[in-house]
């Protein structure tokens, strides 16, 4: 799909899967200006550094807690990369782009 802002800048986005999102996850965030995700990534990467690394002692429910904290990571990339052009194109209708058409392959 093709957007075009009020001053003529052309944003391309793709429709489907993104990878870029899938792979760099909260940063695209920042990057496509979609501020309320990457607001809400920072503040719970901020809650987790908060706790200090002495909240976490070596034992069998530790390696469980973080088994599951990466399985709920890998959920969280997958979402990212699922909604990750979703989000960019709302983003850009909200800033004043328009929908000028789509790019023939």
């Amino acid at each position: 799909m093709l957007f075009r802002s009020p001053d003529g800048e052309v944003v391309k986005v793709k429709v489907g899967f993104s990878w870029q999102a899938f792979f760099v996850g909260s940063a695209t965030a920042l990057v496509r200006r979609t501020w309320l995700i990457a607001t809400i990534v920072l503040l719970v990467g901020g809650m987790y550094a908060w706790m200090g690394s002495d909240a976490f002692a070596a034992s069998s429910r530790t390696a469980a807690i973080l088994l599951a904290l990466l399985g709920l990571y890998v959920l969280f990339m997958l979402f990212c990369g699922v909604y990750g052009n979703r989000w960019l194109v709302a983003s850009l209708l909200r800033r004043g782009f328009r929908k000028v058409g789509e790019e023939k392959h």
